[in-house]
């Protein structure tokens, strides 16, 4: 898995955040929070459809373009959702 990797260069020491995103409702939140950074609570984003994702756009473009976030977002879906 992607997650488990990028995990292993955060506990070599380089410093990587990943953003969790769920779409619909059939999303695994528990999968979510395994791929997540920590906290869960600020890595764990959810929305109801794609289009919703205009809500968190914001959010998502804060994380990405302050530098908080070395990593890729990942879409974590389940029955594409």
């Amino acid at each position: 898995m992607e997650a488990a990797k990028i995990k292993n260069v955060t506990a070599a020491g380089v410093p990587t955040r990943v953003v969790a995103v769920g779409v619909g409702s059939n999303v695994d939140v528990d999968e979510l929070k395994n791929i997540s950074s920590q906290p869960q609570y600020r890595n764990v984003i959810m929305v109801q459809s794609f289009s919703c994702l205009l809500d968190v756009e914001e959010q998502l473009r804060s994380i990405i373009w302050n530098g908080r976030c070395l990593s890729s977002i990942i879409p974590s879906v389940v029955a594409l959702a």
